[in-house]
C-alpha cells in the first residue's frame, strides 16, 4: 500500500464508485480551481493496482510558504484504519517536499442526522473524531452561520421513492400554494447561455445586498460555466406583465360572475353560510387581483415590455444528487413566488433523470425560527445533514505558528475581516 498521484482516470474510477463522492471531488472542480489560480492534482493511495482512496488536493502560495486544501474529501472508507493512516503519513510526506505549511480536509461525512427542524435523530460520529485525531489532525471549532466555506450543515431531500405523480404531494402547504400560484401567473423557467451570466450576476448582487453577504465575481459564474458545462445550470424565473396582466383581468371578470350568482342566491336564501362564506372569500379575492393589477401596472411602465427577470438559481448536477448552490431574487418581485418554481423544476428534473438526492446545500445551523433561508427549504420537505466540519494538518509547526501570528496581526489591521 503506497501514496502517490492519480491520472485523471484513476481518480474518476475510485471517485465515482465511492459514497462520498460529490461535486467538490470531481475533475470539473480541477478545472474551477485552476481557472481561480490554484493549483490542482489528484493523489491517492493504491492497494497494489487498486486505488483504495483519492482525494482532489489543491494548493496556493501564501506567506512563508503553501496552503493546501482538500474541500469534500478525501474519499476513502474512514473505518479502514490502514488506508486513513498510509493516506495521512503519504500526503504529509508530499506537502512538507513542495514547502507546504499545512492542510485542511473537509470531508463529505456525515456527524449526525436531524429532522427538518433540527432536532437530533441519531447518535454523533465521534469515532471519525477519535480516528483523525490519532493521526495528527486537529479539527477546528464547529460553526453555526454563513461563511466563506463549504456549510455544516445541509438541507437534504430523498427522492429515491418519489414520481412525477407523488412529488408536489410531498412538499409542504405552502410550496405546493405557492408552485400552484407561480402557473396561474404565467412564470416561465429557462436556462441562461454563457452571454446571458450578467443578468444571473445583477440577480445575486441585488441579493447580496440585501441580505448583506459577499457575492461571487461575474468571472466567478463564467468560470464554473465553463469548468461544469452541461453539468451546471443558470436557471431564470420570469413573467411577462402584460400577459399577467390580461389574465388577471380574466380573472376578474369570472369572479365577478360568480359574485352575482351567488348574490342572486343570498336573496332567496340570505343566511346559507355556505354562500356567506363564498361571497367573502370570492370578495377577498378581487381585492387581491386588484392589487396584483396595480403592482404589475406600475412594474410594467417600470420594466418596460417583454418579459421581466423574477429570480434565478445555479444548480451542480451531480450523478448521484442535484445541489443548490447560489441564487438571487429581486425583492420586489416576491410575491410572485418564483423561487417555489425554480426548485420545484429542478426537483422534477432530478426524478426524470433518476437522480435520487436532492441538496438545497447550506443552511446556517440556528433551529429557533429565525432562519428564512431554512423555512423555505423546509417548505419542501427533507431533513438536515450536520456534517463533521473541517480538519488541519500542520506540516510545519514553526513557519504555521509565525504564518498564524501574521494573519491575526493582518486582520485587526483590516478591522477583523479575515485573510486567507
Amino acid at each position: 500500500m503506497h501514496f502517490t498521484e492519480l491520472t485523471e482516470e484513476e481518480f474518476k474510477s475510485h471517485a465515482y464508485k465511492s459514497a462520498l463522492v460529490n461535486y467538490l471531488q470531481t475533475p470539473e472542480m480541477k478545472r474551477l480551481r485552476k481557472k481561480r489560480g490554484w493549483q490542482v492534482v489528484y493523489v491517492g493511495v493504491k492497494d497494489e493496482q487498486r486505488v483504495v482512496a483519492s482525494a482532489l488536493l489543491a494548493s496556493i502560495s501564501i506567506r512563508f510558504g503553501k496552503f493546501f486544501d482538500i474541500d469534500g474529501g478525501f474519499l476513502a472508507d474512514f473505518t479502514n484504519e490502514e488506508v486513513i493512516g498510509e493516506f495521512t503519513k503519504g500526503i504529509r510526506d508530499y506537502i512538507k517536499r513542495r514547502k507546504g505549511i499545512y492542510l485542511t480536509i473537509r470531508p463529505n461525512i456525515v456527524y449526525q442526522k436531524r429532522d427538518s427542524k433540527g432536532k437530533i435523530l441519531e447518535e454523533p460520529n465521534d469515532s471519525l473524531f477519535k480516528l483523525l485525531t490519532k493521526f495528527g489532525y486537529q479539527h477546528e471549532r464547529f460553526k453555526v452561520g454563513f461563511v466563506n466555506e463549504t456549510p455544516r450543515f445541509v438541507f437534504v431531500k430523498d427522492l429515491s421513492k418519489l414520481t412525477k405523480a407523488t412529488l408536489r404531494e410531498s412538499y409542504q402547504k405552502d410550496a405546493r400554494y405557492s408552485v400552484k400560484k407561480t402557473m396561474q401567473f404565467g412564470i416561465s423557467v429557462r436556462e441562461l447561455n454563457y452571454e446571458q451570466l450578467p443578468d444571473f450576476k445583477r440577480l445575486t448582487k441585488h441579493t447580496a445586498k440585501r441580505r448583506e453577504f459577499c457575492d461571487k465575481p461575474l468571472e466567478y459564474y463564467q468560470a464554473v460555466y465553463k469548468a461544469f458545462g452541461k453539468k451546471a445550470k443558470f436557471m431564470v424565473a420570469e413573467i411577462n406583465l402584460q400577459t399577467y396582466i390580461n389574465n388577471l383581468h380574466k380573472r376578474i371578470e369570472e369572479l365577478k360572475t360568480r359574485l352575482a350568482k351567488i348574490t342572486e342566491h343570498l336573496k332567496n336564501k340570505p343566511n346559507s353560510r355556505k354562500m356567506l362564506n363564498q361571497q367573502q372569500e370570492f370578495s377577498n379575492q378581487l381585492q387581491t387581483y386588484d392589487k396584483r393589477i396595480k403592482d404589475a401596472i406600475f412594474f410594467l411602465q417600470e420594466a418596460g415590455e417583454g418579459n421581466v427577470l423574477l429570480a434565478g438559481a445555479l444548480f451542480i448536477i451531480g450523478q448521484r444528487e442535484i445541489i443548490y448552490l447560489f441564487s438571487g431574487t429581486y425583492e420586489k418581485y416576491k410575491n410572485f413566488y418564483a423561487p417555489f418554481l425554480l426548485q420545484d423544476r429542478m426537483l422534477h428534473f432530478a426524478v426524470k433523470h433518476d437522480i435520487p438526492r436532492y441538496n438545497f446545500y447550506g443552511i446556517d445551523g440556528t433551529f429557533y425560527g429565525i432562519d428564512g433561508i431554512l423555512k423555505f427549504k423546509q417548505s419542501f420537505s427533507g431533513y438536515i445533514e450536520e456534517k463533521i466540519g473541517a480538519f488541519y494538518l500542520v506540516i510545519s509547526p514553526v513557519k504555521y505558528s509565525i504564518y498564524m501570528l501574521w494573519r491575526c496581526v493582518l486582520d485587526k489591521l483590516k478591522g477583523g475581516k479575515q485573510t486567507f
